[in-house]
C-alpha cells in the first residue's frame, strides 16, 4: 500500500485515512495492511464496520428529521488510539478532518455497535465545535429516537469502557433515563397540554422547569470526568527525578540550532547568534520534565535540519528579503518579522510544550510549517514566479476564471443570489464585477503555492501528506452564511493542496470529507461540471509557475 508507513507512523497511534473509508468501513486494502501493521483483536475489525456503517445510517436519518441541528455523515480520517496514556485525549491530529478514537472502542469484548455508533458522531460534533460539554448537549437529541435495546447496549458498554473518559460515559448512560423523554421541536414535538419548556439553545431540545437540575447534575458531572481525562493525561507526564532544563540549556549552548527561541508575547528567550547566553532561557524552562525536554529538543533539531539544508541550496541567501511586517507571530512554528529566522515559541498559546511531548504527526507538519515559511521569503526574492514568456497565458487564463465564477454566479438558484446579495455587491464594486471579486480570493493565496513548489524538494513524504490533510478540510462555518461564493472561491484554491499527495481520487477525498457536495453540489449552487473547471483554471495557473534553477542548487 502506497502510503502504509505514514498511517503506521507513531507506535501509539494508527490512522485509518480518509482515502481507506467508505459508508461500509475500510477498505479491503487497509483491512489486510491493518492486520499485519496492528494485530487489532479478534472481531476488532467487523465491529468497526458495522459502527461505520450504522453511523452512516444514523447520522443520515437525523440530518432528514432535524436539518438545522444535525449534520450528512461524511469521512474524516480516524485516529486510533492504541496508548492512552501517551495521546492528549480531545485533540485533533489533523485540522478540522480527524475523529480521535481508541482501540478498546471497537474491542468486542468490551464494546458493541451502538456505543462504537454513538462515538463517530461525538467525534464529529467534538470535530466542529471543539468543546467537550457543547457536544454533550447538542447531542443529546440523538437519544430520543432510539429504542430500549439499543439505549440498554449503549449503557452496557459504557459500563465495559476503557477508554480515559469513560466515566463521561457512563454518566451520560446512567441520565438516559429521563434524557429520553425529553421533547424537541423537530424529532419530538410536545403536546400542547405540556407547559412552557424552555429550550436548550442550538439543540432544539425542550427543557421543563423539572428537568434543568438534573440536566445540570449531568453537565456538571460530565465536565468533571472529561478533565479527570486530560489530568490524568497530564499525571502521567509530571516531571519525576531532575529538572531536565539545565540539560536542555547545555544542549542549546553546545548544538546551535538554527532557531530562536521564544515565549510568552513572542519574547526572544535564545539565539543561536548568542548562544552562550542561556538565563531567560533556564528560567522559561525552569521545572520541565523528561518527556517534553526531549520533544522541544527533537522539535528544534527538525527546524535547524530544515533550514541548514534549504539555505544552503540558495546561491544568494543574503538576497532573501526581511518579512513582511504584518507575517504571524505564532503557530508551530513562525518567521520572525525582525530577524529573518524562524523562531519556536514554548508557551505558543494551545500547545503544552514544557509539560507534555508532541503529540503524533504534529512534528510532520512541523517540518512543514517551516520550509513553508522560509518558502515565502523565496517567492517574495522573485525566485518562484510566472516567467515573462508565460505572462500573456495567465492575463488568459485569470480572465476565464473571472467569467467561470461570474457564469456560476448569475445561473445561481435566485434564492441563493438574494441571500448573498450584500456580499457580491461589495465584490462588484470593490473589483469590478462579482467573477473577478472571486477571482481575487483564490488567486490571493497563490502565495502558499508558491512556498509550496519549493517545499516538495525538501520535505518527507509524511512531512508534505500531514499539510496536504492539515489544509483540506470542510470550510462550514468559517465564513458568514452569506459568503457562499467566497467558501467557494477558497475551496477551489484549496484544491490545489491535494497535488502535493499521494492520493489516488483527490476528488473523491475532497467530495467525502468536505461536506462540498452536500453544501453546493445538492443545493445547485453549480455542477460538478462548474466545479472541475474552477479547479482546473486555478491549477492551470498554478502550473505557469518556475523555481528559478538559477538561485538554487538542488
Amino acid at each position: 500500500m502506497q502510503l502504509a508507513d505514514y498511517y503506521f507512523a507513531h507506535q501509539e497511534m494508527f490512522v485509518i485515512p480518509i482515502e481507506h473509508l467508505s459508508p461500509s468501513g475500510m477498505s479491503a486494502a487497509y483491512q489486510t495492511i491493518l492486520q499485519k501493521r496492528a494485530a487489532v483483536p479478534t472481531g476488532w475489525t467487523e465491529l468497526f464496520n458495522a459502527s461505520f456503517a450504522l453511523y452512516w445510517a444514523r447520522a443520515t436519518e437525523l440530518m432528514q428529521r432535524a436539518p438545522s441541528y444535525w449534520f450528512p455523515p461524511r469521512l474524516q480520517h480516524c485516529c486510533i488510539v492504541r496508548a492512552g496514556a501517551r495521546v492528549r485525549p480531545y485533540f485533533q491530529p489533523f485540522n478540522q478532518c480527524a475523529w480521535l478514537l481508541y482501540e478498546c472502542d471497537f474491542d468486542p469484548t468490551v464494546s458493541n455497535v451502538e456505543f462504537a455508533a454513538y462515538l463517530f458522531l461525538h467525534m464529529e460534533r467534538m470535530g466542529l465545535l471543539r468543546d467537550v460539554t457543547a457536544t454533550l448537549l447538542r447531542n443529546l437529541s440523538y437519544w430520543l429516537i432510539r429504542s430500549d435495546a439499543e439505549s440498554d447496549a449503549f449503557g452496557a458498554a459504557c459500563g465495559r469502557a476503557r477508554r480515559p473518559d469513560a466515566a463521561a460515559f457512563r454518566t451520560l448512560a446512567e441520565a438516559l433515563v429521563w434524557v429520553r423523554r425529553l421533547h424537541h421541536e423537530s424529532l419530538r414535538a410536545p403536546a400542547i397540554s405540556v407547559a412552557g419548556p424552555a429550550p436548550i439553545p442550538h439543540t432544539g431540545l425542550l427543557l421543563s422547569r423539572e428537568q434543568q437540575p438534573r440536566l445540570n447534575m449531568l453537565v456538571r458531572r460530565w465536565s468533571r470526568a472529561a478533565q479527570d481525562a486530560l489530568d490524568a493525561f497530564h499525571m502521567a507526564y509530571a516531571r519525576q527525578g531532575r529538572d531536565q532544563a539545565g540539560a536542555l540549556c547545555t544542549w542549546l549552548c553546545e548544538q546551535r540550532p538554527q532557531v530562536l527561541v521564544t515565549a510568552d508575547d513572542g519574547r526572544i528567550v535564545w539565539d543561536p547568534d548568542r548562544p552562550e547566553n542561556l538565563a531567560a532561557v533556564r528560567s522559561t524552562l525552569g521545572g520541565i520534565g523528561t518527556a517534553a525536554a526531549a520533544s522541544i529538543r527533537d522539535d528544534l533539531l527538525v527546524i535547524d535540519a530544515h533550514t541548514r539544508r534549504l539555505l544552503a541550496t540558495l546561491v544568494h541567501p543574503e538576497q532573501l528579503p526581511s518579512p513582511h511586517a504584518d507575517v504571524a507571530q505564532d503557530g508551530l512554528c513562525y518567521m520572525h518579522r525582525t530577524r529573518r529566522q524562524i523562531a519556536y515559541n514554548v508557551r505558543e498559546t494551545g500547545m503544552e510544550r514544557l509539560r507534555v511531548p508532541a503529540p503524533p504527526y504534529e512534528r510532520f507538519m512541523l517540518g512543514a510549517r517551516t520550509v513553508h515559511e522560509w518558502g515565502h521569503l523565496a517567492a517574495d526574492a522573485g525566485w518562484i514566479a510566472v516567467p515573462e514568456e508565460r505572462r500573456t497565458a495567465e492575463q488568459h487564463l485569470v480572465a476565464d476564471l473571472a467569467e467561470r465564477f461570474e457564469f456560476i454566479y448569475t445561473n445561481a438558484p435566485s434564492a441563493l443570489r438574494h441571500l448573498t446579495q450584500e456580499e457580491c455587491t461589495r465584490l462588484a464594486a470593490t473589483h469590478g464585477s462579482v467573477g473577478r471579486g472571486l477571482a481575487s480570493i483564490a488567486l490571493a493565496r497563490l502565495p502558499d503555492f508558491q512556498a509550496n513548489l519549493l517545499a516538495r524538494h525538501f520535505l518527507s513524504v509524511s512531512e508534505l501528506e500531514t499539510y496536504v490533510r492539515n489544509n483540506v478540510h470542510t470550510l462550514k462555518g468559517t465564513l458568514p452564511p452569506a459568503a457562499v461564493f467566497q467558501r467557494l472561491a477558497r475551496y477551489a484554491y484549496e484544491y490545489q493542496y491535494l497535488r502535493f499527495s499521494q492520493l489516488a481520487d483527490p476528488w473523491r477525498y475532497f467530495l467525502s470529507s468536505t461536506w462540498f457536495e452536500e453544501d453546493y453540489l445538492t443545493r445547485r449552487v453549480l455542477s460538478e461540471d462548474d466545479m472541475q473547471e474552477l479547479t482546473r483554471l486555478i491549477g492551470a495557473i498554478c502550473d505557469l509557475h518556475a523555481i528559478d534553477m538559477a538561485q538554487f542548487r538542488f
